[in-house]
């Protein structure tokens, strides 16, 4: 049988899968809980995500568990940066521009790819102000993966 999950590209949406489903598993315990019935995630647009990948590695690892049959939800945080030495704002598309334009990763068929799939947080060191130039630039949203509501019983 084959999968997404066997090919080494999709590394990243594993081990946050596998995070979540721990973090739920441990409140789940703690609360009691005897099943989920349904749990929404809120991806930050930031993490690009395959989200059917990650969707895929949580239902495999809840094989067995009070998650396992859960109804899982996406939700997406919009990326919004901003100049704290202008005030000037921007938004993911911009800021893909700017990080590819600079510091892209070339991938097999040419293409150029953000590193922030791979370490979001890198965001405000890899881009410049699109209007000032100055690399004193704020994440105001969109960088996280979070639970953000479950239906239990």
């Amino acid at each position: 049988m084959s999968c997404s999950l066997c090919r080494g590209d999709h590394v990243h949406e594993w081990s946050l899968a596998d995070a979540a489903v721990r973090s739920l598993l441990s409140f789940g315990e703690e609360k009691g809980f005897k099943r989920f019935i349904e749990v929404e995630i809120l991806v930050g647009e930031i993490m690009e995500i395959d989200k059917e990948v990650f969707k895929e590695a949580f239902l495999m690892l809840s094989r067995g568990t009070i998650l396992e049959n859960a109804n899982i939800i996406f939700s997406e945080e919009k990326a919004s940066f901003r100049c704290n030495s202008c005030g000037n704002r921007w938004d993911m598309e911009k800021a893909e521009e700017i990080i590819e334009r600079e510091v892209g990763v070339e991938e097999e068929g040419g293409e150029m790819e953000s590193p922030l799939h791979f370490m979001p947080e890198l965001a405000c060191a890899l881009m410049r102000c699109p209007k000032c130039g100055s690399r004193d630039i704020s994440v105001e949203s969109g960088r996280d993966l979070s639970i953000k509501r479950v239906v239990a019983e």
